[in-house]
């Protein structure tokens, strides 16, 4: 210890004993002088050997310690929101998407919703879902496995067409032919395409399916805004997600149509388009995974396929469900658990639906959301 004390005298008359800075730093390193820990320094820059600010992450310099800290809400409840943090503590990040993984048991009362009120709510929603076409239509899942085509034959067998006359599920489809699937083509929206887009929230949002999930995230203090503005704002405001800039993607696009990204496909987790991409020829079913039963509500599906010649190893995909049920469950669960696996339940079986953020000019928007079994 009486070195280490003298450590500052030593490094002030150094040229006296010849003592390196480097011998100092070491015995400071060996006394914990020198922090290797998180704790109070989330999102601080500082001279310390290990980082804990985003920096870190693209850096490769984070304290072994920085996730478990830093993506904490320990200690942090109602904090102010710091722009350093990478995810946060306060009332208001649930609206905005960007709370931290323990945000609900850590600072309870604060807008959180346990794993049983989701299970509840999700249930509750398919028992709504009067606009499901579960019942009216005939799938053939052919061969099991996750690679090499494993089905001759569509996957869908038959689609009447008053399955998809529906008010809610026409509008969908009027909604999904405007898009370009190259995510480095810029999508615009022309006046038509715009009110279609009307019609199609105007349509969702008068079912009892999104008047469920409504009432859920107002009484849950999770979303206390307008809501269609919300899913207008999340899924369609229009983003980058290409290698050239243009502002080619939204949640919608990518979830309910799908994109050629990189040389495969991205997204594409509706059965709607599904369905109509391979009356058109452009889509190849190749095989499902697994499946969960939806009684006469019809079925989740984890599959592989090539849409336009490219390749999409493992998808996911509720079928024969309304929009409404679909958009409701994403956005509770991109609201309530971003970033992370929502847990779900439907016709009695448990399993989860995944949802990604994207931040792009100061919003938190949709990236991506299907189901995960």
């Amino acid at each position: 210890m009486g070195i280490i004390a003298g450590c500052g005298k030593a490094t002030s008359e150094i040229q006296r004993y010849n003592m390196t800075t480097s011998l100092c730093l070491l015995l400071l390193l060996a006394a914990g002088v020198y922090s290797q820990s998180c704790v109070g320094r989330c999102g601080i820059k500082d001279t310390e050997l290990c980082q804990c600010n985003s920096a870190c992450e693209t850096h490769g310099d984070c304290c072994s310690d920085y996730v478990d800290i830093c993506y904490s809400c320990q200690d942090r409840c109602s904090e102010s929101f710091l722009y350093s943090k990478p995810c946060q503590c306060n009332d208001e990040c649930p609206s905005h998407g960007n709370c931290c993984a323990d945000y609900d048991s850590v600072c309870a009362g604060g807008g959180g919703v346990t794993d049983a009120q989701l299970r509840e709510l999700t249930e509750a929603l398919l028992s709504a879902d009067v606009n499901n076409v579960g019942s009216l239509i005939t799938v053939d899942r052919q061969g099991k496995g996750t690679s090499g085509d494993l089905a001759p034959e569509p996957y869908f067998v038959n689609v009447p067409p008053e399955a998809l006359s529906g008010a809610t599920i026409a509008a969908l489809i009027a909604l999904q032919d405007n898009y370009i699937p190259d995510v480095n083509e810029p999508e615009v929206e022309d006046p038509g395409e715009s009110q279609e887009l009307d019609i199609f929230l105007d349509a969702i949002m008068a079912t009892e399916v999104m008047a469920l999930a409504e009432s859920f995230l107002i009484e849950n203090t999770i979303y206390t805004g307008n809501l269609r503005d919300k899913i207008k704002e999340i899924w369609f405001d229009l983003y980058s997600r290409g290698s050239t800039g243009a502002t080619g993607s939204s949640g919608f696009e990518h979830s309910f149509v799908g994109e050629i990204k990189n040389g495969g496909v991205s997204g594409f987790h509706n059965w709607v388009h599904f369905y109509h991409e391979e009356q058109d020829g452009d889509m190849n079913y190749e095989g499902w995974s697994n499946y969960v039963d939806l009684g006469d509500k019809g079925e989740v599906l984890e599959d592989h396929f090539e849409w336009l010649g490219y390749s999409k190893p493992l998808g996911g995909m509720f079928v024969g469900t309304s929009p409404e049920l679909e958009l409701a469950v994403y956005t509770v669960c991109f609201l309530a658990r971003p970033d992370s696996l929502c847990p779900v339940q439907m016709n009695g079986v448990q399993f989860k639906v995944q949802t990604w953020t994207l931040n792009y000019s100061g919003k938190v928007l949709v990236g991506s959301a299907y189901p995960d079994i």
